[in-house]
């Protein structure tokens, strides 16, 4: 197996942003697993041993970037989910409430 050049690395990097933009966080998921093994196969073929540790540096500090951005998208999406299921019980105790 081929590994992927630093352009394309960065490619995924932002489809991924693209894809968090589009709110497709399990995608986006399943792209950062992937671009984890490809920069892992990258940096251990020739091509990422010859490959200055500024590029690489500048690589992994945009996926750790994009990894918080994650993060903060499943925390609002679960924020939101707990918001409207307390909003739903509370609806709900509402209108069993007698008189209500």
């Amino acid at each position: 197996m081929t590994a992927v050049s630093m352009d394309a690395l960065f490619a995924q990097l932002q489809a991924m942003h693209d894809g968090l933009q589009n709110g497709d966080l399990d995608t986006v998921q399943g792209l950062l697993d992937q671009h984890d093994r490809d920069v892992r196969d990258f940096m251990q073929a020739a091509q990422g041993r010859d490959t200055g540790t500024d590029a690489l540096s500048n690589l992994l500090y945009a996926q750790l970037q994009l990894q918080d951005r994650l993060r903060d998208a499943r925390d609002a999406a679960a924020r939101k989910l707990r918001e409207s299921q307390q909003a739903e019980r509370a609806a709900r105790a509402y209108l069993s409430t007698p008189g209500a």
